[in-house]
């Protein structure tokens, strides 16, 4: 009892891997194998790790271990079997290998040559054959695999030692394999994200900054410096960013984005202090027409692009998003998350204008049609056969 208990416990197990399969794309000759029935030696049963792929010789010195009593064996081959199809037909495949010990194999190369290479086994190829003999091999082409357990079980009858085999000749379903790559620090394509102590700042494009009016615009790279300073209160704080181009005729650019609280429970961003230093130094303010305002433990986006600027300073900054302490992600460690935002969209949208357009048109439509329905005049006055004709004069 505690055997069967033990078979039945092995068989949820590798159901479970076989589900939760993650191993890599298997090549085309690499197939799953379950082999189950008889008396497999226990010590075999850390021969096969679930999770990886066997050689064709790992496999032959599995077998050879296994039928080294030569028992009769019973191979199911399919054409084309892969582990969704053993999936998908677990419920049948339960009833005939839930009580008898059993081995998978997730992925084999060239198992259907390795089991009929068997030197000491004599093949046969048969769809009815009530049982088997030691020594012999019983090859059993399939293309449905709920046939098996009716088969297997009339040949277990008359063939207690029986060891059935369920491989395919190929898999014609790939997944692809996920390969892990270092990150590239030089990239410099990407989204822009600086955390510092207090401020959460992300853009989906490098910033990108005109530093002169001669200068074309330059992409700020994208790992500066942060670091946080105070501001003119407690509340407010001031985030910079030190850019280092030693390429070019500017070699530190310095951006200082002055979040100040001029409303009780509001932050507001007006002012970004630019500095370089190089062949010139040069300081200015720059401000932006777009009102950025967003409350206490809110988070302010943007979509459209920011600029700030002056005279022939501009900095531009793509699909803005910022916050102040910002709170840590749930599940993730020292790793901070934007909480709900205050959009830049004005409550009058280009949808509520159409939607306001669309509505005044019908509404007059209908009262147009209301007044022509009001003065409809119907008749008031009809002959009489018997009495004298109604003349109506133009004046009526």
């Amino acid at each position: 009892m505690m055997t069967q208990f033990c078979n039945i416990c092995c068989f949820i197990f590798i159901l479970i891997n076989i589900v939760f399969q993650i191993s890599p794309s298997h090549a085309d000759n690499a197939v799953p194998v379950l082999l189950w029935g008889g008396s497999i030696n226990s010590d075999l049963t850390s021969a096969v790790n679930p999770f990886s792929k066997s050689t064709s010789e790992e496999f032959d010195l599995f077998l050879r271990k296994t039928l080294e009593n030569s028992p009769p064996v019973l191979l199911y081959i399919r054409d084309n079997l892969c582990i969704e199809d053993l999936v998908k037909h677990k419920q049948h495949l339960q009833k005939v290998i839930s009580s008898d010990s059993l081995r998978y194999f997730p992925a084999v190369e060239k198992a259907v040559n390795t089991i009929e290479d068997l030197p000491s086994y004599n093949q046969t190829y048969n769809d009815y054959v009530d049982s088997i003999s030691d020594g012999q091999l019983l090859i059993v082409p399939i293309s449905n695999l709920d046939v098996i357990p009716e088969m297997y079980k009339t040949i277990k009858d008359s063939s207690p030692n029986l060891i059935a085999i369920l491989t395919g000749k190929a898999c014609s379903y790939r997944r692809s394999e996920r390969i892990k790559r270092d990150t590239d620090l030089y990239n410099t394509t990407g989204p822009f994200i600086v955390m510092s102590n207090r401020v959460l700042f992300y853009a989906s494009k490098p910033l990108l900054l005109k530093p002169g009016e001669d200068e074309d615009k330059i992409e700020l790279p994208l790992k500066p410096t942060s670091s946080d300073q105070p501001g003119k209160t407690p509340a407010s704080s001031n985030l910079v960013m030190k850019f280092n181009t030693p390429n070019s005729s500017i070699s530190t650019h310095t951006l200082e984005f002055m979040f100040e609280v001029e409303t009780s429970g509001y932050y507001t961003l007006k002012t970004v202090n630019y500095k370089s230093s190089g062949t010139s130094v040069n300081e200015k303010n720059l401000t932006t027409n777009t009102d950025i305002v967003f409350p206490f433990n809110f988070s302010y986006h943007c979509s459209q692009i920011i600029t700030f600027e002056n005279s022939s300073i501009s900095l531009n900054i793509t699909n803005f998003q910022v916050q102040l302490d910002p709170k840590l992600a749930k599940d993730k460690d020292n790793i901070k998350a934007f909480d709900d935002a205050y959009d830049c969209v004005g409550f009058t949208t280009i949808p509520i204008w159409a939607g306001i357009f669309v509505t005044a048109i019908l509404a007059l439509i209908m009262i147009w049609a209301l007044t022509m329905i009001i003065d409809i005049r119907t008749m008031d006055r009809f002959d009489d056969p018997k009495g004298k004709t109604i003349t109506i004069s133009a004046q009526e």
